[in-house]
C-alpha cells in the first residue's frame, strides 16, 4: 500500500513539474526543430538588430529579403520597424511567422493581433500575426487585443520605437556593466570597429572568435557593451552636454554623439560643445570664423571624450590619434586618450597615421 502510494505521490510531482515548465515557458518560444531560420552564416540564430536568440521569441518573428537578394531576421516587429525606418526603398518582401502554423507568410496580408495578454518582444504591447483572420479573432476571444494589418501595425511600431527603445536601454544597463567586465577579462581588446547593432556586435564576436568560450547571456553582454559602451560609463564622469547644444563648428546636435563630446569653457563662464576634437580644434584655432570672438586666453578649460572609458579629460593633457580606420560624427577624426601607450597601441590597432600631444596638432591637420 506504502508502494502505491509513494508512486502515485511521484507522479503528482513529476506532473506538477511538468506543468510547472510548461507554465514557465515563454509564450514566444519554440523548439528549434519547429522554427525556420532564413540565413545560413554565423548570425542565423539571433536577431540582426537586437542580438536576441530567435527561437526563444519565434512566435514574433520578421524576415525580410532585400532587393539585392540578402535576407534577415528579426525577433520582432519592433526591430523589423528600425530596419524599415533605416532602409525602406531596399526592401523587397518581408515575411512574418504565423503563431498556430509557425511558418512564415506574407506580413502584407497577414492579420495581426496587438495587446493581448501574451508577452510582447521587446515592446509591451505584444503583436502576433496570423495567415487566417479567423484564427486572429480566435487567438483576440482567447486573449484579448485589437485586431489590426499589416500597415497599421508597422506605423503603430514605428511610432513607439522611440519609446520603446528607451525602455529596452535602461533594462540593458546592467548586461553592459556585466559585458564590460568580461570583456575586459577574456576577450581581446584590439581592431574592434563601430557597430550599427547588437546584432552586427555579436556576428564580429563569433566570426572574429573574439572572446574565449561564452555561455549565451554572457555572449549578449558583451555583445551590448560593444555596441553601446555609453551603457556601462560612469555618467557623473562624463561630458555633460545640454540637449539643445549645437556645435558651433557644422552645426549638429550635439548630445547625439555622447562617445565624441568635446567642450570648451571661456572666462565668462560660457560653453561651448562639439561633436569631435576635429571640430573643437578648427573653433580653438579660429573662432572668428565661426561668428565668435574668444581669444586663446580667454579660455579657461578644454575637456575632450577619453574613447575607451567615455570620461571627461584634460585635452591638453590628452593624446590623440590622427587618421586611423575609426570615424565620429563627421568622418576622419583626431581620437582623444588618457594616456600615450594606449593611444600607440590603438594605433597599431586602428591603422593610425601619427600620434599627436595637444601642442602637436596644426591647423592644416584638420581639413
Amino acid at each position: 500500500m506504502l508502494k502505491k502510494f509513494l508512486t502515485l505521490f511521484t507522479f503528482m510531482l513529476l506532473s506538477l513539474s511538468v506543468l510547472n515548465a510548461q507554465e514557465n515557458k515563454m509564450f514566444q518560444s519554440v523548439k528549434p526543430s519547429e522554427a525556420t531560420l532564413v540565413k545560413n552564416d554565423s548570425s542565423k540564430q539571433f536577431c540582426n538588430v537586437c542580438g536576441m536568440h530567435l527561437t526563444k521569441f519565434y512566435k514574433t518573428n520578421h524576415a525580410t529579403t532585400f532587393k539585392n537578394g540578402h535576407k534577415e531576421q528579426y525577433c520582432s516587429i519592433h526591430c523589423q520597424a528600425q530596419i524599415h525606418n533605416d532602409h525602406e526603398n531596399k526592401i523587397k518582401k518581408i515575411e512574418v511567422v504565423d503563431t498556430n502554423t509557425l511558418k512564415f507568410i506574407s506580413a502584407n496580408t497577414a492579420t495581426y493581433v496587438l495587446g493581448s495578454s501574451k508577452k510582447g518582444t521587446m515592446s509591451p504591447v505584444s503583436k502576433y500575426a496570423f495567415d487566417k483572420k479567423e484564427d486572429a479573432l480566435s487567438f483576440q476571444k482567447n486573449f484579448g487585443g485589437e485586431i489590426h494589418t499589416f500597415e497599421e501595425t508597422l506605423k503603430i511600431a514605428k511610432d513607439s520605437l522611440s519609446k520603446d527603445t528607451a525602455t529596452v536601454s535602461k533594462k540593458r544597463v546592467t548586461m553592459a556593466k556585466k559585458g564590460k567586465k568580461i570583456y575586459s577579462s577574456i576577450c581581446k581588446q584590439d581592431k574592434l570597429p563601430e557597430f550599427n547593432s547588437v546584432g552586427e556586435s555579436k556576428q564580429y564576436i563569433i566570426d572574429n572568435k573574439l572572446c574565449k568560450k561564452l555561455k549565451p547571456n554572457m555572449q549578449q553582454a558583451v555583445a551590448i557593451y560593444l555596441y553601446d559602451p555609453i551603457l556601462a560609463a560612469n555618467k557623473n564622469k562624463m561630458i555633460k552636454v545640454p540637449k539643445d547644444a549645437k556645435c558651433p563648428v557644422c552645426g549638429m546636435f550635439v548630445a547625439k554623439y555622447p562617445k565624441w563630446v568635446a567642450q570648451i569653457d571661456v572666462e565668462q563662464k560660457h560653453s561651448h560643445y562639439f561633436d569631435g576634437v576635429k571640430d573643437m580644434m578648427k573653433f580653438y584655432f579660429n573662432p572668428s570664423k565661426f561668428k565668435h570672438n574668444h581669444k586663446v586666453e580667454d579660455i579657461s578649460k578644454m575637456l575632450v571624450t577619453d574613447y575607451y572609458t567615455l570620461n571627461a579629460i584634460d585635452a591638453k593633457s590628452a593624446f590623440y590619434v590622427l587618421g586611423s580606420n575609426i570615424y565620429g560624427p563627421m568622418g576622419e577624426e583626431l581620437i582623444p586618450f588618457r594616456t600615450k601607450k594606449e593611444a600607440e597601441d590603438f594605433s597599431k590597432s586602428h591603422f593610425g597615421k601619427k600620434v599627436l600631444k595637444f601642442e602637436d596638432i596644426k591647423e592644416n591637420l584638420l581639413y
